[in-house]
């Protein structure tokens, strides 16, 4: 490289000197013009060298608080990373799958994408469409990480997503007043379920509040459902297994709960479903801990009227909970990766972390040893208030395993996006409970969906 710049300098040198002695008088012109354009050169080529990377960053955490907390982040980083700037792109949970799909199909895709949930990333993995995190994983310290969300997300030796949070849906929040009127405690089983959403549905208040919409969270909490009832969706093998008792149990259970949920909820997703219990419009709703921000913030005169119970079993002696083990992924055809994972491993910087988790206090549970036993984020005043909530979340959760590998020792489901995001479990719910299909049927088709998915 260097002999040939040389010989095509020399050469330019040569030309010039033939040019200057046919035209002197030009000499001074030419030597003037020369200069302009070699330093026009040069500061467009340090302009470009200089040009900012603009990180693209998906994330699925988008109420108001954790935005600013965000923006936060993003200030920080940004000061501490001039080349680098950030732009955060929020999408629902529902819109996920598409976007992404799309994204992938374009060849567009985000450098980052944060908060993800661990069926959609062990889906991005199984399809070989994730870079790995064990940079990110080594530089926030391995050993801080919750083991079992750790744990998750290794494969063959690798990481390929970075645990960001957990969240618990698979709790029934209460209106401790309305139970206590009623002379009623908080249900352990589905039986004792169906009685309280019977018992408590009257003067205009429903018993219960779930979703039945062709929605994210519908599909989300089915999974909880067939697991509770012993059944499975995959296999170990690979097989499909949906068409079973368990799922007919499930959607039996779904169909009689119905008719003690308000009238909407037939196009319910999350927020709906929270929305329904902080308004008072339902005397429970199946729900993480982001009810104790949005009651206090929204209907502060419950305040001192709910708590939480992990959400009632099938059978008290087959206990299964579910996690969100929400992470952080890299796509494969990130054009920024460098930058991505310096974001990524930002997110855990203490100050940064426990901002963003207590955005929404309760809601989002540390997946870091240090933080979540830090005074810092244990100190927030939603927390100390409702310190006996907090606990049961957590005790649920380290109890509660990924819908996308149900038991310790289960294989990854690495199609459990797919299934999701196709919608086949709302529609299977839908026919059942709004079309009057018997869930024996219903249960058969949706079978067949999904082993159209796992071809």
């Amino acid at each position: 490289m260097l002999r040939a710049g040389s010989l095509q300098l020399s050469c330019h040198a040569l030309i010039a000197r033939r040019v200057s002695m046919q035209f002197g008088w030009r000499r001074a012109v030419m030597r003037r013009t020369l200069l302009q354009t070699v330093g026009a050169a040069g500061l467009a080529g340090t302009a470009r060298a200089q040009a900012p990377v603009t990180l693209r960053v998906m994330t699925l955490q988008r109420a108001p608080g954790q935005l600013q907390a965000y923006e936060a982040m993003v200030r920080s980083f940004e000061a501490a990373n001039p080349g680098i700037r950030v732009s955060i792109l929020p999408v629902s949970q529902t819109d996920l799958w598409p976007k992404l799909a799309a994204a992938y199909a374009g060849g567009d895709v985000p450098d980052l994408v944060l908060q993800i949930t661990s069926e959609n990333a062990v889906s991005l993995y199984g399809q070989g469409l994730v870079l790995p995190m064990d940079d990110v994983i080594r530089d926030i310290g391995e050993e801080d990480f919750e083991p079992a969300a750790r744990n998750l997300f290794k494969d063959r030796g690798s990481y390929f997503a970075a645990p960001a949070s957990n969240n618990c849906v698979s709790l029934l929040w209460y209106r401790t007043d309305l139970l206590q009127e009623a002379g009623l405690t908080p249900p352990r089983t589905w039986a004792e379920m169906i009685n309280v959403a019977r018992r408590l549905t009257r003067g205009g208040v429903y018993g219960a509040s779930l979703p039945y919409g062709k929605t994210a969270m519908t599909n989300s909490i089915t999974w909880t459902l067939i697991y509770q009832a012993g059944g499975r969706v995959i296999a170990p093998d690979g097989s499909v297994v949906f068409n079973s008792d368990a799922t007919v149990a499930m959607l039996e259970f779904v169909k009689e709960m119905h008719q003690f949920c308000p009238p909407g909820a037939n196009r319910y997703d999350f927020f709906d479903v929270l929305n329904a219990y902080v308004t008072g419009q339902s005397a429970t709703c199946m729900y993480t801990g982001r009810a104790i921000g949005n009651v206090n913030a929204e209907n502060p005169a419950l305040a001192d009227k709910i708590s939480v119970v992990p959400f009632p079993l099938q059978s008290a002696d087959r206990p299964w909970w579910s996690g969100a083990f929400e992470c952080i992924v890299i796509p494969k055809a990130a054009r920024n990766v460098e930058a991505a994972r310096k974001f990524a491993a930002w997110n855990f910087k203490k100050d940064t972390y426990i901002d963003f988790i207590n955005a929404t206090p309760g809601h989002q549970i540390p997946m870091l040893r240090s933080i979540s036993s830090s005074p810092e984020y244990l100190g927030h005043p939603l927390l100390v208030r409702y310190r006996k909530e907090l606990d049961i979340s957590i005790d649920t959760l380290s109890r509660a395993h990924a819908t996308c590998k149900p038991t310790d020792d289960y294989p990854l489901i690495t199609k459990a996006g797919e299934i999701q995001g196709s919608g086949v479990f709302a529609d299977t719910i839908q026919r059942v409970v709004i079309e009057g299909m018997p869930p024996r049927r219903a249960a058969a088709m949706g079978q067949d969906r999904i082993a159209r998915l796992m071809r």
